[in-house]
């Protein structure tokens, strides 16, 4: 019987393998190069079972197979990577395959749930629509007094370590979301008086958790998943974020109320549109959870508390984690090289002359070139997001011709954008100046583009400048030393055992 079964396992597989090669999807897969998959497991053996290594095994496969687009099958999924710039330009400005990876929306959605990040359809057209205003080009000035408000409180704890080696990384997390808080919520939060707070200890774990289900695919086997320790904790992390959403829903609300009998009682005055308030109208003015607040879905009813809490749960984390691990990156960079430092420095001091305490505004935050160059080079060269997907719907047809069938995984592979000698010149060395010379304009597009692009990339600029000019113009950084060296592991400095140890000089002046 035993005998029986493996022959017919067998002539089934062959079965498969030599319907497969006649496909017409695996005809149209076979133009890029790549590993024969083996049955069932595919070429998922190459990628082994170590997420945090994933990427550093992509590139070695990127590499081997020329440095160009390849493709790649994952169990029964069809992926195909891509590094060429035109092929980046064609799956992001798609107008209809907006659709995200099937994989990566499932590994999310414990997490936060429908949101914008993951839904398709009605709901992301609406929410989308929604948000956009809030991180509109003209709401940008008001960003930037949030972040100078917050930047001294952040300078209180870090004068504390003057001369010293501190982890920025620790209280650099928690000052970004004080700022998302107050500056997108409406409500506000000192988390940075409180740097082990359940909240920044659950985040943390965020990604990791996200990652292991992505690549982990037993975990999609739900009574087994549940069985284990990571179910446990995966469900006590999505606890506490979400009630932290949940906490920050209810004390706007009851700051609304407050507004509203206040107003009625003529008690104060207040620098908000009481009329649109009252009158329960949404204006491109408000803070975002406002807009969720008052706004009405496309049936007319209100947004159910479930909705809302999806789109602040993902905002609150994506917006401070992401942005916080950028200038981590850049921070590190700065310290690490510092003919960078003192050319950003040099650039500060056209803008400020002497007077290097004064707070930027946005109009001086866009004069700063060369920071801005600095920063894009740290995101090239330690890359907090490697890599976007797209699940297409629709066969799709490359500017060379070539088709990807459809049902295939696209994947804008990031690292292997910003590696490639190709599209940047000597992709080992940290030159920031590469960025004033012309390249092609999906070179380098951390925040995707398109029309589902992330909405909040020009709050992250102003985030991350603001931030770094009023550090660097305070403090002279240099690297923590032996022993202090952060570990990248393919991801982010910040995930490393020693976060990010920089030595901070409080500066007299600019020299």
């Amino acid at each position: 019987m035993f005998f029986i079964l493996v022959v017919t396992a067998v002539v089934l597989l062959c079965t498969y393998e030599l319907m497969r090669r006649r496909s017409r999807n695996w005809k149209l897969l076979s133009q890029y190069p790549g590993d024969y998959p083996l049955p069932i497991v595919g070429n998922g053996f190459q990628l082994g079972f170590d997420a945090d290594d994933s990427s550093h095994k992509l590139m070695e496969i990127w590499k081997k197979h020329g440095r160009t687009n390849f493709r790649m099958t994952v169990g029964s999924e069809e992926w195909v990577l891509l590094s060429n710039p035109d092929d980046i330009a064609t799956i992001l400005n798609h107008p209809t395959e907006l659709g995200k990876q099937v994989e990566r929306n499932t590994a999310m959605a414990p997490f936060f749930g429908n949101s914008v990040s993951t839904s398709e359809g009605e709901r992301w057209k609406t929410i989308r629509k929604m948000m956009a205003p809030s991180f509109h080009f003209k709401t940008q000035e008001k960003r930037v007094e949030h972040v100078n408000k917050y930047c001294d409180s952040l300078f209180k704890v870090l004068d504390d370590h003057d001369g010293t080696v501190v982890d920025m990384y620790r209280y650099l997390r928690p000052y970004m979301f004080d700022i998302l808080c107050n500056s997108l919520m409406g409500v506000d939060s000192d988390l940075l008086s409180t740097p082990d707070h359940p909240y920044l200890k659950a985040s943390a774990k965020v990604v990791n958790i996200i990652t292991q289900n992505f690549f982990s695919y037993w975990r999609n086997i739900k009574f087994i998943f549940q069985l284990t320790p990571f179910y446990k904790e995966m469900t006590e992390t999505i606890k506490t974020i979400r009630d932290t959403s949940t906490i920050i829903i209810a004390e706007r609300k009851k700051e609304l109320k407050k507004i509203i009998d206040d107003t009625k009682n003529n008690n104060r005055n207040v620098d908000v549109d009481l009329e649109v308030i009252l009158g329960n109208k949404v204006s491109d003015d408000m803070c975002l959870l406002d807009k969720f607040l008052l706004s009405k879905i496309y049936n007319g009813e209100p947004l159910p508390e479930d909705m809302i809490n999806d789109e602040i749960t993902l905002v609150s984390w994506t917006g401070h984690y992401t942005t916080t691990m950028t200038m981590a990156h850049t921070l590190y960079s700065i310290a690490k090289y510092p003919e960078v430092q003192k050319r950003i420095l040099e650039e500060q001091q056209s803008i400020y002359n002497k007077d290097f305490t004064k707070k930027p505004t946005n109009t001086e935050l866009t004069d700063m070139k060369y920071l801005e160059a600095t920063i894009k080079e740290s995101i090239r060269t330690i890359p907090t997001v490697t890599k976007i997907g797209r699940q297409l719907k629709n066969d799709l047809e490359f500017k060379d011709g070539r088709k990807v069938p459809a049902d295939t995984t696209v994947i804008v592979f990031y690292e292997a954008v910003y590696q490639d000698p190709k599209t940047f010149h000597e992709p080992e060395k940290f030159n920031p100046d590469r960025f004033f010379e012309p390249m092609h304009n999906h070179a380098f597009v951390p925040f995707s583009a398109g029309p589902r692009n992330c909405l909040g990339f020009r709050f992250a600029w102003v985030a991350m400048k603001a931030t770094i000019s009023n550090i660097i113009r305070r403090y002279e950084l240099s690297l923590g030393g032996p022993g202090t060296e952060p570990q990248f592991a393919y991801r982010i400095v910040t995930e490393s055992k020693n976060g990010l140890q920089l030595r901070l000089k409080k500066r007299t002046s600019i020299d």
